[in-house]
Order: structure tokens, then C-alpha cells, then sequence
């Protein structure tokens, strides 16, 4: 009888459901390699588990149960750690490799991309052997590009994708966008001029003629940097300053066919018009010695309302120039987080130069200042209180070990008793009340100092200074410390400690 049959214990294979075991006193299995069918009580072999024979029994005997076996079988889930044997087709594209304009490829490559970059490696990690090999694990079909490829190509896609927003790249988005072919001939021009000169001590030499002879500064040729736009604009200066001196030096030189034309002029006079004033506001935002930050704010508004305003007498390459630097600053600028445009606003307003003329919404920060002015104050009341408990208890020790009083301790418990207790809240609030109230102090006077001399007057509010205007505007003073432990850490000086390395570069830049 099909229920006297017992099953075949952790069988997976669905088969199983339609044959069994003859039973033994135990209710066990008597002999695991003859199963029986529940259906017709055929044996079937079934050695060592094998089903194959189990699902020919059922194809021949039972076609229903067989089809039914074979729908379940079909649309039964696929658990996530069982393997599928793949099909002829599949199993030929495992063996083929990502096309290089497929998306999967281009997705592995930026992946690698982002590892040179962010843990800054160098391109020859991706032709060492290791490197390949775990490549190949993790994604077989993908072929690695060699460095040449990430080095040209790859890393300078990731860049102009991922491109900052500041004024340095605001100008020079600009100037590519900005009647592109023309420009980039005036420039190509310059550094091709700069190459021919830095090469040939001899016609060094006779451009310091040519300049004594014509009268003009005997300057150098300045080269620009890619990442520095503030070069390229002092490469532009420096030719239109020497480009009779080079012109004459170019055009005795049979071998050179090489000069600045007047269509060159032209452009390179357009380019200098628009950008010299800006270069100059980053040269003065890039220091470090004196407040920066609230600087901000000022220069942006006058950078757009009159620096970059539109003039009658600009050509269109310099209209264009000012109109693309003035959209593209307004746009990055009001895309920067809201604690960004809150800090920059802090520091205006605290800035007695300022204060809050370039705020359309300065009550707002008057609250946040006070709001920060109100818990420093309460952090240095709470110390100071330990203090003066800490004096008064010796000042009491002295006058028990004296048993006399002295003139001061009179005149000080005096004055004790007179002096008006203001909270600290309300004490923030007179003090941005008064400061708001003063007018602005001269644009050249220090606002530190100013600050070091009102300190008294306005105690709270200093400390929230004192926090914000050492600030800086640009990234130039990290990338000098930077620098500078590059000074440091030579090659004779490799072995150096993290510890030493600290304190030299803390003593270098504040000693």
C-alpha cells in the first residue's frame, strides 16, 4: 500500500513526493537505493539518491503527474544561493567582453576612476598584475584600460564633470565658453611664444635688447598654470606689455614663424579688460594675514554692479566675458549650502567695516549672532564664577589669617552692592543694539583691532567675532600649509614622526 511508504528524509527534488521507502521496524527506509511509486507500486532504482530514473518512471507511466511536476518545477522561485545551470547563449556572453561604449563598462571604469582619485595613487596601480587579478574576479567581462587611458582620458572626463564653484572656475568656464575658437588661438599663441623663449637663452638675450632699445620694463615672460586662472590672466598682461619686443625678436628669426597679430591683440585686449579687475579682488581674498570672509559679500556686489557692469566702450568678447563670469558666480554662489550663506553673512555683519549694509535680511542674523553670544557668555560666566569663588575663598583665608580688613576689600564690597545685574541675554541684546547703531568704521582700518579696542564695550558680542572673521575666504592659506610641510618632509627628513611633523608645521606658520 502507497501509505505504508515512507519518505526520503531532506529531499528537495520535487520528484520525491511520488515515490517512497518500503518500511522497516523502525519505520526507517530498508534499502535507500530502491525506491517505490505511490502511484502503480513500481520499484525504480534510485542509487545513491539519483532521481534520473524516478522522472523517466514518471514520463512513461504517469504523464499528468509528469507535466504537473514539470509547471511546478518551472515557475517554483529560485532561492537566492541556488545556482541555475545557464543556457548555451548566456554561458557564450560571460565569455565576451564589455563593449567600451556599453554602460556597464563605463560604469566599472568611473568606478576605478573614483579609487585613483580619492585614495590618490598613482595611474600605475592599474597596470600591476595584483590590481588586474582582483579586476577580473569581481567582473570577468571587464577589461581594464591601461594608465595611458585614465591618465588622458578618465580622469579628465571625472574633472570637467565634477568642476567647483568658486571664482577661479567661474572665469575659466567662461573664457572656454566664450567665442572658444578665437581664445583658444590667442592663448595658444602666448604659450607657444612662452615655449620658444623659456628654450633659447638667445632670444632672451635679445628681447632684453629689444627692450632696452624700445624702452619698455625689462620683464620676463610669465606661463600660465592650469590650475592657477590668475596666471593666465598675467601671461595675457605680460604679452600685450612686451609684444613689440617680441614681435622684433620673432620677425629677425628666419627659422620662426610665430607673432602676435592684430587679431591676437584683439582678443588678448578683450580678455585682459574683463579679467584684470577680477584677478586683482583674488589676489587681495586669497590672504591670510588679515580678515577675508566678510569680504565676501562686498566684492560679489561689487563685482556685478560695477566691476563687470556693462560698459559702452567694451568689445562683444569682453561683454560676453563679464556677462558669463557674472551668471556663472550667481549661480554657484546661491547654490552653496545654507550654512555657507549663513557664515558668510555672520562674518559681514560682524565686520564693523560692514556691519549689516550688505544684508537684505539682517534682522535674522542679529538673532543668530545672539543667539551663539548668549551661550558663549554662559560658558565663560560659568568659569569665571569658578574663579572668582577660587579668590574669594583665599581672599577670606588671608583676611581670617590677618583678622583685619583691608581698604580694598571695603571699596570692593562697595562697589559690589551698586553695580546693576543684567542677565546675559539681555546684555547680548544692548550690545548688538549699540554695535548696529555705530556707524561703519573706514574701509582701510583694521577690523581686529577695532575689535581688540572695543573688546571691553562689547564683551559677548567679541567672543562671536572672534570666532568668525578669522575665517578664511579661499582655500590659498591650507594649500600654503600644505606647502610648507612639503618644505618639511624632504627626502633627507622622510623618517620624520606625525608628532614632530605637527609641531614643525605649527611652528613654521605661527612663530
Amino acid at each position: 500500500m502507497a501509505d505504508d511508504l515512507v519518505s526520503k528524509r531532506n529531499a528537495k527534488a520535487p520528484v520525491w513526493q511520488y515515490f517512497g521507502f518500503k518500511p522497516n521496524a523502525k519505520r526507517e527506509p530498508e534499502n535507500v537505493n530502491e525506491a517505490i511509486c505511490k502511484l502503480c507500486l513500481t520499484k525504480v532504482a534510485a542509487s545513491g539518491g539519483n532521481t534520473t530514473n524516478l522522472y523517466t518512471h514518471l514520463q512513461a507511466h504517469h504523464k499528468n503527474e509528469a507535466a504537473k511536476l514539470g509547471n511546478a518545477v518551472k515557475n517554483r522561485p529560485q532561492k537566492p544561493d541556488e545556482q541555475v545551470q545557464p543556457s548555451i547563449s548566456d554561458a557564450f556572453k560571460r565569455c565576451t567582453k564589455y563593449k567600451r561604449d556599453s554602460v556597464r563598462w563605463n560604469k566599472c571604469t568611473d568606478a576605478v576612476t573614483k579609487y585613483l582619485c580619492k585614495e590618490m595613487v598613482s595611474f600605475n596601480t592599474v597596470e600591476k598584475q595584483s590590481f588586474k587579478d582582483l579586476v577580473t574576479t569581481l567582473d570577468s567581462q571587464y577589461e581594464l584600460p591601461g594608465r595611458t587611458y585614465f591618465s588622458k582620458t578618465a580622469v579628465p572626463r571625472a574633472y570637467n564633470r565634477i568642476r567647483g564653484h568658486n571664482l577661479n572656475l567661474a572665469v575659466s568656464n567662461t573664457i572656454e565658453k566664450t567665442e572658444k575658437a578665437r581664445t583658444d588661438r590667442a592663448l595658444s599663441v602666448c604659450r607657444t611664444i612662452n615655449g620658444m623663449f623659456s628654450h633659447s637663452w638667445k632670444r632672451r638675450r635679445e628681447l632684453q635688447k629689444a627692450q632696452v632699445h624700445l624702452g619698455l620694463p625689462e620683464h620676463s615672460l610669465v606661463t600660465d598654470c592650469a590650475t592657477r586662472w590668475g596666471s593666465k590672466q598675467k601671461m595675457i598682461d605680460r604679452m600685450l606689455e612686451q609684444r613689440t619686443a617680441i614681435n622684433r625678436v620673432l620677425a629677425e628669426d628666419r627659422k620662426v614663424n610665430v607673432s602676435i597679430t592684430w587679431q591676437d591683440e584683439d582678443v588678448l585686449q578683450s580678455l585682459n579688460k574683463a579679467l584684470k579687475p577680477v584677478s586683482e579682488f583674488t589676489d587681495i581674498l586669497s590672504g591670510e594675514n588679515y580678515v577675508t570672509a566678510s569680504s565676501l559679500l562686498p566684492v560679489l556686489r561689487l563685482i556685478k554692479e560695477d566691476t563687470l557692469a556693462p560698459s559702452d566702450d567694451d568689445s562683444q568678447l569682453t561683454a560676453n566675458l563679464k556677462a558669463g563670469i557674472v551668471s556663472i558666480l550667481d549661480e554657484k554662489y546661491k547654490a552653496l549650502p545654507e550654512a555657507s550663506q549663513q557664515l558668510m553673512r555672520k562674518t559681514t555683519f560682524l565686520d564693523p567695516r560692514y556691519k549689516g549694509d550688505y544684508d537684505s535680511n539682517v534682522e535674522e542674523i542679529k538673532k543668530m549672532i545672539e543667539e551663539e553670544a548668549v551661550i558663549l557668555g554662559r560658558k565663560a560666566q560659568s568659569v569665571h564664577s569658578m574663579r572668582e569663588e577660587g579668590e574669594q575663598n583665599e581672599e577670606a583665608d588671608i583676611v581670617d589669617a590677618k583678622r583685619k580688613k583691608t581698604l580694598a576689600s571695603l571699596l570692593k564690597r562697595k562697589s559690589d552692592t551698586v553695580t546693576v545685574n543684567l542677565t546675559i541675554p539681555e546684555m547680548v541684546v544692548s550690545e548688538i543694539s549699540t554695535y548696529a547703531q555705530e556707524s561703519p568704521i573706514h574701509a582701510e582700518q583694521d577690523p581686529l583691532a577695532w575689535w581688540k579696542e572695543n573688546q571691553s564695550r562689547f564683551p559677548l558680542l567679541a567672543k562671536v567675532a572672534k570666532k568668525y572673521l578669522c575665517v578664511c575666504a579661499t582655500s590659498c592659506a591650507s594649500e600654503r600649509v600644505f606647502s610648507a610641510m612639503g618644505n618639511i618632509v624632504s627626502p633627507t627628513r622622510s623618517h620624520l614622526k606625525p608628532e614632530m611633523v605637527n609641531m614643525l608645521g605649527f611652528l613654521a606658520k605661527n612663530m
